[in-house]
């Protein structure tokens, strides 16, 4: 005989079944799902890792390009048509302070040397070089103007080598960059020279026309 007060099975679990089916929907809500500010946050630094760990040689380079190499020229010795060698034709030799005709109708005086120091704006030559200062003085004995120009560029030449002395300009010393002038018949100008040597140094200064340089006149102590 049945109870009529009992439950059957069935309907006697189904209330502890539901229980137990709240508290696992209830766990499974208190876990939020991942939102996009942290998926995205894990992308980036996940690729943050990636670009650090990447080899070096994928890495920019910071070191610019290599670019050409600047190199420097030395100033040529001397004047570039200066006849240095034995190949030049010594016209005529004269002392230093003596008159020696040049042809053309000129004649020329140099005198010298004068030991000095170039000063601080000197040109091919540096503050405190030892120099010595010529002065060639040009006279016209002919009967036309002279255009003195090509004789504007005499040379010096170290008389124990034959190496040339470079020249030097030093507007303190009065060796400037200049040319002789148009002589008139009869007239005469000077232009004062300097080269680098010390005082003891034996220059021989050469003379010549800057249209024909292997053909010169020395002048020596």
């Amino acid at each position: 005989m049945t109870d009529p007060f009992r439950a059957p099975p069935a309907r006697r679990l189904a209330p502890l079944g539901a229980a137990l089916l709240a508290l696992l929907l209830a766990g499974c809500a208190g876990e939020p799902a991942p939102s996009a500010a942290t998926t995205s946050a894990a992308t980036s630094a996940t690729t943050s890792t990636a670009t650090s760990t990447a080899p070096a040689s994928e890495a920019p380079s910071s070191e610019p390009a290599p670019g050409p190499v600047a190199t420097s020229t030395p100033a040529p010795s001397g004047n570039d048509v200066a006849p240095y060698d034995d190949t030049a034709t010594r016209d005529a030799a004269a002392r230093f302070g003596a008159t020696q005709p040049l042809g053309n109708g000129l004649e020329a005086v140099v005198e010298g040397p004068r030991p000095a120091t170039a000063g601080e704006r000197a040109v091919r030559a540096a503050p405190g070089t030892p120099v010595q200062v010529f002065t060639v003085t040009l006279t016209n004995t002919g009967s036309a103007p002279v255009d003195a120009v090509p004789w504007s560029f005499p040379v010096a030449v170290h008389v124990d080598g034959g190496d040339p002395a470079l020249p030097a300009f030093d507007e303190s010393l009065g060796v400037r960059m200049e040319t002789f002038p148009t002589i008139a018949p009869g007239g005469s100008a000077s232009l004062d020279v300097a080269f680098s040597a010390p005082a003891g140094a034996d220059l021989a200064v050469r003379v010549f026309d800057n249209s024909t340089p292997n053909h010169f006149v020395e002048f020596t102590a």
